[in-house]
């Protein structure tokens, strides 16, 4: 739903009947240059362990971008600029890249906190260590392919990183 000043709430959009509960929701109100132009909306849906991604229109309409599978239990799903994530505490995260059109699944240690900040995404890890990737590059390994993946900081006792807050200027 949206508001408009003189009418109230107005529906925007009403998904399919989906065969499961959903468990998770994110709204992306703003997607310069993706699959429909520069007025795209994108809303994704998660349950257990597969996510859905719209592509939404002015009109109301939606089309399905597709469905993703991360493997293990949806526990957050957000967006980071155009690019759809999906993170579960057994340490797997999932990207969608906008451009692309690529669903990439990264191992990475247990996952405890995350955050964005600008295209950035970090992740505060049971080990001690907060990670990071810069989500619109998309940066993928030349040897295997894999999400880079860096590591910013490793607590000297490897206190596990419980909680995340970040801001860039």
């Amino acid at each position: 739903p949206r508001v408009k000043e003189t009418s109230g709430w107005q529906q925007v959009f009403s998904s399919p009947r989906l065969d499961w509960v959903i468990e998770r929701v994110a709204l992306n109100a703003k997607v310069l240059g993706g699959a429909l132009g520069d007025h795209d909306k994108m809303v994704a849906a998660a349950s257990c362990t597969e996510i859905i991604l719209w592509a939404l229109q002015a009109d109301g309409n939606g089309n399905e971008i597709g469905v993703f599978h991360l493997g293990v239990p949806v526990e957050a799903i957000f967006f980071v600029g155009n690019q759809l994530i999906a993170t579960s505490h057994t340490g797997k995260i999932g990207v969608w890249n906008a451009v692309t059109k690529h669903w990439q699944i990264q191992d990475v240690v247990p996952i405890n906190s995350y955050d964005a900040a600008g295209t950035f995404l970090l992740l505060g890890c049971n080990n001690g260590s907060i990670y990071y990737v810069d989500v619109q590059k998309f940066p993928l390994r030349m040897k295997d392919n894999d999400l880079l993946v860096t590591e910013l900081y490793r607590d000297p006792t490897e206190d596990a990183v419980t909680a995340l807050s970040v801001y860039l200027t």
